[in-house]
């Protein structure tokens, strides 16, 4: 075999990758379309706001391999996130910024691995949401870096609190 022909073997085989990369990530972009969040921002008062954070991955509960490519949430990068008493705001940069209301927020919790990531155990805080659309409810985990332990900690605490606050006052609701 000549060294032309090996070459658009290659050339071949890598063209054929990429197009499936791209046609797999078209797929799950259209698939993933429907996550929503909250329709409008939280204005609450702000309980914590991160800025030095590295934004990972969004995934299905209990599926820490699969990606969710929602929009606002497809890419990693740096993030901004704000927790207010009536909602979190999602700033990845590149991307519009993802709103989730009070009500949406389920918990928080830490991993060691995620799409797209792997560091020590509870290296990566986790926001645990599930989606506001009426037509299927689907319960997410989205992950993130911090680079200081002291506001990871904070982080969850702060989300936990929120949780808390929210299920305090629905159940003074039904009563």
């Amino acid at each position: 075999m000549s060294r032309e022909v090996f070459t658009l073997i290659c050339a071949a085989v890598a063209a054929l990758a990429l197009a499936g990369m791209w046609w797999g990530w078209r797929r799950r972009a259209r698939r993933d379309a429907g996550v929503l969040g909250a329709a409008a921002a939280p204005v609450g008062e702000v309980l914590g706001r991160f800025t030095e954070v590295q934004y990972v991955s969004t995934t299905p509960a209990g599926e820490p391999l699969v990606r969710v490519a929602a929009p606002g949430l497809r890419y990693r990068g740096p993030a901004e996130l704000t927790v207010r008493s009536d909602g979190v705001t999602v700033e990845v940069a590149g991307e519009r910024a993802v709103h989730l209301g009070a009500a949406q927020i389920d918990g928080s919790g830490c991993a060691g691995r995620r799409a797209g990531k792997a560091v020590e155990a509870d290296g990566l805080a986790l926001l645990r949401w599930h989606t506001a659309s009426a037509d299927v409810t689907r319960e997410l985990e989205s992950s993130f870096r911090f680079r200081a332990e002291d506001d990871q900690r904070r982080f969850a605490a702060t989300i936990d609190s929120l949780v808390h606050t929210q299920l305090a006052q629905s159940q003074e609701g039904t009563r």
